[in-house]
């Protein structure tokens, strides 16, 4: 038990050095928009653009725009930009008159989850003014889709627990009794059933989802066909036919009464495998930045929590408290101790991913929730502690009514396991600015560049010119700004105008993609002396 113990914690510190943290945002946060919300613009940019902090889907996303009468305007068609998937665009109008606007949108983030919201800009000289407006809430879908993931969870656990039992927790040199295989059987055809109810709801909640409609109007055949033709929609299909191999498979080696052959068992636990990993690719793990990482997290946070429950409950229910029960939750322990271990380093990890700060866990839903579930997984390893303790020091019949207790307490963790995967993400933390100072080429003065913030999407760009007495210089006939991707070598030049006493500035929409952007700052003064400088900046979302 020593070197299990000490394997266990260098396993965990190696895990912790070596993996790279993500921050993940679930329900994808709108990080700029062009125009900018509650901005007073004179002149109607070509179209609606929308940036968000996380990839989004591109199946059904929707830009709305109306005026202040609550007419809809004409826009073109919504869609995902091809040179940046964090970014939405709509056309709007040639033609668009002097109003309040509201701007609504919709779109699907790379976890799953639809997010709506609303901005609002003033064209021109209007005496309309800014209405406040709500947001549509999706609760009731929420409630669905987490009892869907409980049943899910549950059905996982079930199973697992089941091949847990036949690849070696119970003798494989001894063979099951008749009355042991019969239990078995049941809590296996339960599993089954579960896995496919979740399945099937699955279904229609995320058709709901994806094509923007309630759980009641998914069940339309149109929207069934148009979901499945996405590519949350391929990832289902794929689930499907894995979980009809999985039964049929099953099904077969019962008949046969090879249900416990290395063959069946392995199969069985494949496939099973595949669901997980099909799973963590409609999750929180799919909007991280790595998601080999996060994903690889995921899964393993969920076989973990679903061998320590699943191992539970079958041998609770299955397996007589008779002498051969001592030997077979003694070598449970010691699965458990891997078990809690692998569900504090994958927890860790996708707390730190999904928190970002500390002070989120105290502040926001998604902490007070985690921190519950924190709550309750520290109960049950305390619970499952004593057990060891006791099969260990005692030769008495196991404390079946505590054993049970742990096992509630692991149910209850599942279910709200459940609950946090639809509940928001706290915030990113804001974009920070790029600020630099660099000696212009050939000039003795310098040129301070800020770009904030420093993601794709609306930017402001502010230079100041410093004289070599470190005295601001403004005797500029012109100052023009050009962006450049070393990706795509794709430019833009642009204008700044003197603000004030000592910085010209200029904002735009001008940085639309992520990767190394060069940007060149030209000033041509009154006596046509050229100052010029290239900045460097690497935008990584």
């Amino acid at each position: 038990m020593k070197l299990l113990k000490r394997v266990s914690f260098f396993l965990i510190i190696l895990y912790l050095l070596i993996v790279p943290v993500q921050h993940v945002s679930a329900h994808a946060y709108l990080e700029n928009s062009n125009p900018a919300d509650q901005s007073h613009i004179q002149t109607a940019p070509e179209k609606v653009t929308l940036v968000f902090n996380e990839e989004i889907e591109a199946d059904f996303p929707l830009i709305e725009v109306k005026d202040s009468s609550g007419k809809q305007v004409e826009t073109g068609k919504t869609t995902v930009s091809k040179k940046n998937n964090h970014m939405v665009e709509a056309s709007l109008p040639a033609d668009l008159k002097a109003d309040v606007y509201s701007v609504s949108w919709r779109v699907v983030s790379a976890d799953g989850h639809a997010v709506t919201g609303i901005i609002s800009f003033k064209l021109g000289d209007t005496k309309a003014t800014f209405q406040a407006a709500e947001v549509p809430s999706s609760g009731t879908d929420l409630q669905i889709s987490s009892i869907q993931k409980a049943i899910l969870y549950i059905g996982f656990s079930l199973f697992i627990g089941v091949l847990l039992f036949g690849l070696g927790l119970y003798p494989r040199k001894e063979q099951i009794t008749e009355k042991i295989s019969g239990r078995l059987k049941k809590v296996t055809w339960i599993a089954l059933a579960l896995l496919g109810v979740a399945l099937f709801m699955q279904l229609f909640i995320q058709t709901s989802i994806t094509t923007g409609v309630s759980i009641s109007e998914s069940f339309g055949p149109s929207k069934l066909v148009a979901f499945l033709t996405t590519k949350t929609g391929y990832i289902w299909i794929s689930e499907l036919i894995v979980w009809l191999l999985l039964a049929i498979f099953t099904i077969m080696m019962f008949f046969k009464k090879k249900q416990w052959s290395w063959f069946s068992l392995l199969t069985e636990s494949a496939l099973i495998g595949y669901l997980i990993f099909a799973k963590a690719q409609n999750g929180h793990a799919a909007a991280s930045a790595d998601k080999i990482v996060s994903i690889t997290a995921d899964m393993l946070h969920m076989i973990a929590a679903s061998v320590w429950v699943g191992g539970i409950l079958v041998l609770l229910f299955v397996l007589p408290r008779t002498g051969k029960a001592r030997e077979v939750w003694s070598r449970f322990a010691i699965v458990a101790i891997i078990a809690v271990a692998s569900i504090l380093v994958s927890g860790l990890l996708m707390a730190v991913m999904n928190i970002g700060q500390m002070a989120n866990l105290f502040t926001t839903n998604y902490g007070k929730i985690l921190l519950f579930k924190i709550g309750l997984f520290l109960l049950m390893a305390l619970l499952g502690l004593g057990h060891y303790i006791y099969i260990k020091l005692k030769n008495q019949r196991l404390p079946f009514k505590t054993i049970l207790m742990e096992l509630i307490i692991g149910t209850i963790i599942l279910v709200v396991a459940s609950v946090l995967t639809n509940v928001q993400t706290p915030p990113p933390p804001a974009p920070k600015a790029f600020d630099e100072t660099i000696a212009a080429e050939g000039e003795k003065a310098k040129i301070n560049l800020r770009v904030e913030p420093a993601t794709v999407g609306q930017n402001q760009f502010i230079i100041t010119f410093t004289s070599a007495d470190g005295s601001a210089k403004t005797d500029f006939e012109q100052v023009t700004i050009t962006t450049k991707s070393t990706k795509t070598d794709e430019k833009s030049t642009f204008q700044a105008k003197l603000a004030n006493d000592t910085q010209y500035f200029a904002e735009g929409l001008y940085i639309n993609q992520t990767g190394k952007w060069e940007i060149t700052v030209h000033g041509l003064t009154k006596d046509f002396t050229d100052i010029n400088q290239t900045f460097t900046t690497n935008i990584t979302q």
